[in-house]
């Protein structure tokens, strides 16, 4: 009881706990804030803890029922990407192949949705996954459920294979007649026939998957770039009670996959625990807004840069422990050493506000908070503008540590800015990064004996055009057509390239 109070800093408002019966769920009745934010941070998070332990505890009950029957059928469940209330890195440990269901809304943009594709991988160990769900049409559970254009479920469909799935599969086959999924989208519609377009679209879908999917099948994504999303920080980083409610963790990890998304630089997901042996098979790693540390993660991190590597975190980052508690001696924490820097204050900016940035090759803007950061070793990069009184003060920053290098963002940059940001480093870096049209993506899955498959997406309702001598002499699979420096897409076209 003594440990928990502890844990807990079960002292602040008088909540010291003298009896186990005291302990009460961080419900309204008690003392939850909201359904993310409780008087007692600590106790938010362990609870969260508890309900992934709970929920897994019953997938992992049934599973073992029929095991007790079938030994060889793989089992899964069907996850559902950045879902927040269940920690898929513990999830996956337990399941034979890793499945996801994907609805993007209607204002996705295709990165998030790549970015969702490659955590499901990455919970798996970078291992093929499955598409589990998808619709054929509409979704019927968004305030406004737009209907698929001709050809954007391909789209999304070839997407999923792009970025590891060996399955694409869709919910649902026939359109139910009653419930509150009437209006959900199926390969069967209330028509019953086979003469609309979903039908012929999914079957022509089907055809395409069929003839070369078992080439493709098994092939694996090389990555040297890693990035961390930790549902830890996830959970404490929106569970905070200031600096801003500003924050939403998700995005945050794809405002830097973004970047590196858009020069088409394939991405593995991992684990903030992932062990230095794993660690160090990367070039690059980031982690975004690390709030909580968990013990070891600082002492691997100063482990990988002092070998080579090449880190970058930034605001919010370092600040609590395992139990959610604030850790003494100025932000960020256990990483300060690492990064070079002490984060004195942290300045939150209300919605619509940003504040400059300059430097470099970056002029950006930077938004939800700024870091007022005191260099600590580290050089500067780029500074804070405006007439804010920490303009002057560094923004960006990199430390040199050991062999390697740590950067540190300290505002939420903006597209341009982000991409400007990482631009230098993927050339120091040499991370083969390929410019393509705004709009198409480029990604790999290389099998055995050396075989490559390229997959040019075109995510946008617009014809594009480019040429990338990388691809030239490869061999289109889906029409036989051997590439030769002009590629033409369709709106959502699809090209899948077997390279020589």
């Amino acid at each position: 009881m003594e440990a928990l109070n502890k844990a807990w800093c079960a002292n602040f408002w008088s909540h010291t706990i003298y009896d186990w019966g005291d302990v009460v769920p961080p419900v309204s009745y008690g003392d939850g804030i909201s359904d993310a934010k409780c008087v007692v941070s600590g106790l938010q998070m362990d609870y969260r803890r508890f309900q992934n332990q709970a929920q897994l505890a019953c997938y992992t009950n049934e599973r073992d029922a029929i095991r007790a029957y079938d030994a060889a059928t793989p089992i899964t469940t069907n996850l559902m990407g950045t879902f927040k209330d269940l920690d898929y890195f513990e999830w996956a440990k337990e399941m034979d192949v890793v499945s996801w269901d994907n609805y993007p809304g209607m204002d996705t943009p295709p990165s998030f949705t790549a970015m969702c594709h490659d955590l499901m991988r990455g919970i798996g160990g970078n291992k093929p996954f499955m598409l589990m769900e998808q619709t054929p049409n509409q979704q019927n559970w968004f305030p406004f459920c737009k209907v698929k254009q001709p050809g954007e479920v391909r789209k999304l469909s070839w997407q999923a294979v792009a970025h590891g799935a060996d399955t694409v599969r869709f919910f649902q086959m026939k359109q139910s007649l009653g419930g509150c999924e009437r209006f959900h989208g199926a390969v069967i519609a209330h028509d019953g026939t086979e003469e609309s377009r979903v039908f012929k679209e999914t079957a022509a879908l089907g055809e395409e998957l069929d003839r070369i999917g078992r080439r493709i099948m098994g092939s694996r994504i090389e990555s040297r770039v890693a990035i961390m999303f930790d549902w830890q920080s996830y959970w404490s980083l929106e569970g905070c009670v200031g600096p801003t409610t500003g924050f939403n963790y998700p995005n945050e990890v794809h405002r830097f996959y973004r970047a590196l998304w858009r020069r088409n630089v394939p991405v593995d997901m991992i684990a903030s625990t992932t062990p230095l042996a794993r660690l160090s098979q990367y070039d690059l790693a980031i982690a975004p807004a690390l709030i909580t540390v968990l013990p070891g993660v600082a002492e691997t991190l100063e482990a990988y840069v002092a070998d080579g590597g090449t880190f970058i975190t930034g605001y919010m980052a370092g600040i609590h422990d395992e139990h959610d508690l604030v850790v003494p001696g100025g932000y960020p924490g256990k990483l300060r050493r690492l990064m070079g820097v002490w984060v004195e204050e942290i300045d939150a900016l209300a919605p619509g506000e940003t504040i400059e940035v300059h430097g470099g090759t970056v002029d950006a803007k930077g938004e939800i908070v700024a870091s007022i950061i005191h260099r600590e070793g580290a050089e500067r990069l780029a500074t804070y503008g405006g007439d804010e009184f920490y303009a002057g003060h560094s923004a960006l920053t990199v430390n040199a540590y050991g062999k390697g290098k740590a950067y540190f963002v300290g505002t939420p940059l903006d597209e341009t800015g982000m991409s400007a940001f990482m631009a230098p480093i993927i050339k120091e870096l040499d991370l083969k990064s390929l410019d393509t049209p705004e709009d198409v993506s480029l990604s790999v899955r290389y099998g055995d004996g050396g075989t490559r498959y390229a997959f040019l997406i075109n995510n946008s309702a617009a014809d594009k055009r480019l040429c990338l001598s990388e691809l030239n002499g490869g061999t289109e699979l889906l029409t036989g057509t051997v590439i030769n420096d002009l590629i033409e897409l369709k709106p959502y076209g699809v090209d899948v390239i077997a390279l020589r």
